[in-house]
Order: structure tokens, then sequence, then C-alpha cells
């Protein structure tokens, strides 16, 4: 049986940005890593986006990035400076390519091919099954979701799903230095839906169509909805489409193991995936950075959270409300962000803020709501527990 001192399950996001991070406490420790995923990542079929104040490791994947932000909907027109933040966007393929090219240089990485079926713990080790044949390891770090059982009488259950495609316009209609976080002027049907825009030139832009609800939409509402926002808002009509990328994202308050035993959970599977708002890619380079903060610090990577528990509830409250149809998402965000500095709610949605600042935040919104929404919630915890 061969031995890793590590293994990673999954060569996606997660799986690589820890491979990536470690790699100088792989130097310094001698030891030797395992990333397996089932099929070779190359294809750009997603992009990620996130803001941040300084740049991190993953710079040299960063595709584009603004100092400017818009929000729109039928009530509000924001123009949003997010100094010291910028937003940026990392297309997949760039930083599968990225990764790569590091991870194939260092002869304490192996990366194989094949089917992980099995991953468990026995006594002070771990095993991964790939493709029949088993592997040890001390640690096994697990992109792989987790199967659970879902508990509707308790906890809240939506997907954020959709399609975006990458135009380009005879014209020059778009902004390069200014990308469109949400625009609320679309189709609410079913759920919460909004458009964002990221312009890569004044002729090419990245147009997302975005949906919370319960269930994905039939193929040709998207194409409806995409068609729409580029001909009415965009003011568009000679365009072709470049590529095209489609997704479901879970949005839910089901809590997740993030460590079992010698197992710990990376990314989506591990919860990293912020609940009320899909996003995922700085939570992910969060908890990976710390894990190995505390590898580099006792050789041990277990770690505690990387947010304050109340945020958890935070997300909660905002998807019971959106579950309960109450408010929209369109009532919410545009209160946020007409009554809000701006940097405040990127900070306050990165689960940075102090509970001052929050506070202050919540002053803002729509107060009865948001408690109705939390009393309910934790009712349905205690009549369920």
């Amino acid at each position: 049986m061969k031995h890793f001192d590590y293994i990673i399950a999954g060569g996606g996001c997660s799986g690589r940005s820890l491979a990536v991070r470690m790699l100088s406490y792989l130097k310094t420790s001698n030891k030797q890593v395992l990333l397996v995923d089932k099929v070779s990542k190359k294809e750009n079929d997603k992009t990620w986006c996130f803001w941040e104040k300084h740049p991190d490791v993953f710079e040299p994947a960063v595709y584009r990035k603004w100092n400017h932000l818009s929000f729109f909907s039928p009530a509000v027109n924001e123009q949003l400076n997010i100094c010291p933040y910028q937003y940026k966007m990392i297309r997949a393929a760039d930083f599968y390519a990225h990764t790569e090219q590091q991870l194939s240089e260092n002869n304490q990485v192996s990366i194989i091919q094949g089917n992980v079926e099995k991953i468990y713990t026995e006594k002070e080790q771990a095993f991964v099954v790939i493709d029949g044949e088993t592997f040890s390891t001390d640690y096994v770090f697990s992109s792989i979701p987790q199967i659970q059982e879902k508990r509707p009488d308790r906890y809240q259950y939506l997907l954020q799903h959709f399609e975006g495609w990458t135009i380009e316009t005879k014209l020059p209609v778009f902004d390069p230095d200014r990308a469109i976080l949400m625009d609320f002027n679309t189709v609410q049907q079913g759920g919460t839906s909004f458009i964002y825009v990221l312009p890569l030139s004044a002729n090419l832009a990245l147009v997302e169509y975005t949906v919370f609800s319960e269930n994905e939409l039939p193929a040709e509402r998207y194409t409806a909805a995409l068609k729409q926002y580029i001909r009415e808002q965009l003011n568009c009509q000679d365009y072709c489409i470049k590529e095209q990328e489609k997704g479901v994202i879970p949005m839910s308050d089901h809590p997740l193991k993030q460590q079992e035993n010698r197992i710990i959970y990376l990314g989506t599977a591990g919860g990293f995936t912020k609940g009320s708002t899909g996003y995922t890619f700085r939570f992910i380079q969060k908890h990976t950075a710390a894990i190995v903060e505390q590898l580099l610090k006792s050789g041990n990577p277990h770690i505690s959270a990387i947010s304050p528990k109340r945020f958890d509830t935070y997300d909660a409250t905002l998807l019971h409300l959106l579950s309960s149809r109450r408010l929209s998402g369109e009532e919410i965000f545009s209160t946020m962000f007409k009554k809000n500095n701006p940097v405040q709610i990127l900070k306050f949605l990165d689960n940075e803020t102090t509970l001052m600042e929050e506070i202050q935040i919540f002053r803002t919104l729509q107060k009865k709501a948001f408690a109705l929404a939390l009393l309910n919630r934790s009712l349905k915890l205690i009549k369920t527990s």
C-alpha cells in the first residue's frame, strides 16, 4: 500500500488552492502530497469573482479587476467606489494553468487522474480508495460533497443557479473600468434574480443571469432573460456569444462537518460557500491559508472556525426571509446598498465586520421583517431539536 503524508481528494478550486499554499510547508517539512481528481482540469468552465484589499498568492491568475462597481434596481442607481478593495475575476482555465505549472514543477506533489471511491479513517491513519487501489495517508483534505439527508423541517435549502454569456458587441457598449455587481432590472419570477456584468473591454463582457430559488429553471428561461437584458438594458442588438457558462451553487443553513477525525473538508463540501450569497473563492483562500499556517506552527492541520459563528445566524436569517417570500432579494439588497457605505457592505459580506459595524448595517434594513425571520428560524430549531 502506497503512503503519502497528505492526500487532497478533488482538484478543483479548493484542492488546488490548498496544494499551492502548501508548497512552502512541503519544502521545509519534506512531506509528500497526492492530488487526485477524476477529470483533467483545463477547460474554462467557470468564473470566480471576489474582492480583496491586497494581492494574494493567486494574483497572477487574475484576469480582470475593477476599482468601481455599480448597483441597479428599479428604485436604486448606485455608483460604488470600493477602495481600498478591488473586485477581481479569475477564469477557471487561467487558474488551472497557473496551479498546474506550480504543482507539476514540485517533486513533492504527485498528481493523478482517478475516481475517489471511498475515504475512511482507522486509528491514526486515513485511507483513500482510488479506482480500486487503496492509499494510506496521515490526513485527507476532501472537496468531494458529503452525503447529507435534508431536513426541510429545520433548515432552508435554496439554489443559486446561473447562466452567463461572454458577448462581443459590434459597437462599444461597456465601461471597462466599472463592473455591475447586481442589476435587478430583470424579470423577478420564481425567486430573486439579477444580472451582473463584467466588462473585459468596451466591446466584450461576461453577462450573467443569476437566480436564488428552490429549483432550477427550464433552459429557455435563462436564454430569454439574457436576451431581454442585453436588448433592453444594454441597448444592444448586434452581438455574438463567444463563451457560455452555467452552474448551480447550494445556499443553505444546514451545517456541514468541517473536520472528521483525519478527514478535513474543503470548499463547498466543508461549508465554505457563504449561505446567503454563494460567494466561495475568498472563503476557500481563508480556510486553506489557515490550514497551512497551522501546519507550519504545529504540523497539525486542525483549525478553529475562520469566521465568528454569528455570521451563520445572519446567513440563515436571510435565507429564511427569502424562502418565506416576505421580502424579495431586490428589496433587501436595494435597501442595503442605498443606505450603507459599499466598503462596509463588502467587509460585512466577507464576515470581517465588528459587532458594532453589523448593528449599524442592521439598523438600515427592514428590522421588523428580519426580526420575525430570526424568531421563526429560532422556533423552528427549538421545535425540531
